[in-house]
């Protein structure tokens, strides 16, 4: 039987040769269809893989996503997925307010409003 798990895969993204101190780090999560969790271990492994990439930016220096690997991997316990059902969740103490962002700061809107900037620009 197939059951349904979900995958944080972690990707670290550097621009040119030089490590920052504090690396941009990519959480994706994703959805796997799997018999069991070693299958989707492997396929969350493989996923990763295909995160992997690099290309010339704006200004010609090389950006590079590289898989660093699994931040989690579990068991969707929903027993269909649909609309607003939960396929992940993770526990933080302290106050919503330190997490809760502005409609603005969402990524569907950010990134629709910053999508001609310069990835540079948008983290320093």
């Amino acid at each position: 039987m197939q059951r349904w798990y979900v995958a944080v895969i972690v990707v670290r993204v550097r621009v040119g040769d030089a490590w920052a101190d504090e690396h941009l780090i990519d959480h994706q999560v994703r959805l796997i269809r799997a018999p069991d969790p070693q299958a989707a271990y492997t396929r969350a492994l493989a996923l990763g893989a295909t995160a992997e990439q690099s290309y010339r930016n704006g200004d010609g220096e090389v950006v590079r996503w590289e898989f660093a690997g699994l931040a989690d991997l579990d068991e969707v316990q929903s027993p269909a997925l649909d609309d607003g059902v939960e396929v992940y969740s993770w526990r933080v103490r302290g106050q919503p307010s330190d997490v809760v962002l502005p409609k603005e700061k969402l990524a569907v809107f950010w990134l629709a409003a910053n999508h001609e900037r310069p990835v540079r620009d948008l983290f320093d």
